[in-house]
C-alpha cells in the first residue's frame, strides 16, 4: 500500500490541515490539528472523510501544559476504547545527536517501531517488532548484536519526504497496517508536528 500526504500550512510553517490520498490519488481522509486552537493548546487531531464527517481522533494524554505527552490514542468513530496507540520515545542519545524520536505503534496484537533518520533515502523506517528491546548486560558482543537485530524486527515499510509532490509518502506491506490507513496518517501527523515544534 502507498499513500501520499499533502499538508496545508500557515505562513510560519505549522500545518493546519493534512490531505491523505490513497494509491489512486483520491482524497480519502482529512486530518486537522484542532487541539492547537484550544485555549490551552494540545496535540488533538481530528480525522474527517472527504465530506468532512468526523471519522476518528488522535487523542493526546492529559498532561500539564508545560509537559509534553508521549502516549497518543487513536479512536475510530466515538468509542472510548482506542483502536491503536502510538508512543513517542526519546532516548538521551537521540537528543544529543539531534535524531528524531522513535515511535512505537500498537495496532491490536501487533507492535511496530518507526525509527527516523535525518539523512538517507527514508525519513522513517517501520519495523514489525520482533522481540522485547531490553538491555543485554552479561551477554557477549555477538549475542548482544543478535539480540539487537531480533529487537529491531523486520522492515515492513517506510516514510519518505520527497523533494517534489506530496510532503510525505508512506509505503507498507504489513497486513494490519494495510487496513489502518488512519493509524499511518496519525503517525505521519505526529512526526510532522514534532518536526515543526
Amino acid at each position: 500500500m502507498r499513500c501520499a500526504i499533502h499538508k496545508q500550512t500557515y505562513a510560519d510553517g505549522r500545518a493546519y490541515r493534512y490531505h491523505i490520498l490513497d494509491e489512486t490519488g483520491a482524497l480519502c481522509t482529512i486530518a486537522e490539528p484542532t487541539g492547537l486552537l484550544l485555549p490551552t493548546p494540545t496535540r488533538l487531531v481530528e480525522f474527517f472523510d472527504p465530506e468532512h464527517n468526523l471519522v476518528g481522533r488522535l487523542r493526546p494524554p492529559a498532561v500539564a501544559p508545560w509537559r509534553r505527552g508521549t502516549r497518543y490514542e487513536i479512536s475510530v468513530g466515538d468509542p472510548e476504547e482506542p483502536c491503536a496507540v502510538i508512543q513517542e520515545q526519546w532516548r538521551l542519545v537521540d537528543m544529543l545527536l539531534l535524531r528524531p524520536p522513535r515511535y512505537k505503534v500498537q495496532v491490536g496484537e501487533q507492535c511496530y517501531v518507526a525509527r527516523g533518520s535525518r539523512y538517507g533515502e527514508s525519513y522513517y523506517e517501520i519495523f514489525l517488532l520482533g522481540g522485547e528491546e531490553g538491555n543485554e548486560e552479561g551477554v557477549d558482543e555477538e549475542g548482544a548484536n543478535e539480540a539487537r537485530e531480533r529487537a529491531r524486527g523486520r522492515k515492513i515499510g517506510h516514510i519518505q519526504r520527497p523533494a517534489a509532490g506530496p510532503n510525505y509518502v508512506v509505503e507498507t506491506d504489513a497486513a494490519p497496517l494495510l487496513q489502518a490507513l488512519l493509524v499511518l496518517a496519525a503517525l505521519v501527523v505526529l512526526i510532522d508536528m514534532e518536526l515543526n515544534a
